[in-house]
């Protein structure tokens, strides 16, 4: 009995530490995405200079690394549980980790480029060659980040309160457009490291590239997927 209620008391600290985790890093998403570059779009040069060289570096670290602690507390409680839980919450979980590679291999890495090459045209020098299409490349991976913050969060929901039992067709039709959108959303730093010599385009951001466009496109992602894992 001892041994069941020490497991069960940690999976509900490894729950909270989710929950304070999972709100500090999507609340930092929608943050970047529904705020501040909508306000970049429209501060004038200073300004901007200004907030990319002291704000945003502060916002990225607590965005980072809520990524990283969500994605821990998660595959804690994936631990203790030992697999078993309804499909919901498989597909939820995939979708949280395309986020966290998202953060840390896309959107951190051209981040710090923007970063740099602000302080370096603050100094008086110029601005780095790349940090035009770093900045491309980080905003394009968070707008799909953001589409698909809305179906994983409603996944991560459904897992208790309308769950859906493990069908093998609807979970690879489901990763399958997953992938579809994941791999648009990566294209840019794909191309960059020289792996798409055969594979099709992508980088396209045309239906969420506004504040409205990504919560209607998410909002439709999310019900794409609930049909298909309530139907196949």
């Amino acid at each position: 009995m001892g041994i069941v209620t020490t497991s069960i008391g940690i999976e509900m600290l490894l729950r909270w530490g989710h929950f304070l985790a999972g709100v500090t890093w999507i609340g930092l998403l929608y943050y970047f995405n529904f705020v501040q570059m909508e306000y970049f779009k429209e501060a004038e040069a200073g300004a901007k200079s200004d907030a990319i060289q002291k704000l945003v570096p502060r916002a990225l670290w607590w965005f980072r690394w809520g990524a990283v602690l969500t994605l821990l507390t998660g595959l804690g409680i994936f631990g203790i549980r030992g697999g078993g839980m309804s499909m919901d919450i498989y597909v939820g979980a995939l979708i949280a980790i395309f986020m966290f590679t998202n953060v840390w291999l896309i959107i951190w890495p051209n981040q710090k480029i923007l970063i740099a090459s602000t302080e370096e045209v603050a100094k008086g020098g110029e601005a780095f060659p790349e940090a035009a299409g770093a900045a491309a490349t980080a905003g394009l991976a968070s707008r799909t980040n953001t589409l698909f913050s809305i179906p994983m969060l409603f996944f991560m929901g459904a897992s208790a309160h309308y769950p859906h039992g493990f069908s093998a067709l609807a979970f690879i039709a489901a990763v399958l457009v997953i992938l579809v959108l994941e791999y648009n959303g990566a294209y840019p730093m794909i191309k960059h490291l020289g792996a798409l010599q055969k594979l099709p385009a992508g980088g396209k951001m045309k239906f969420y590239a506004s504040v409205n466009g990504v919560i209607h496109c998410g909002l439709g992602l999310t019900v794409v997927l609930f049909l298909i894992l309530d139907y196949l």
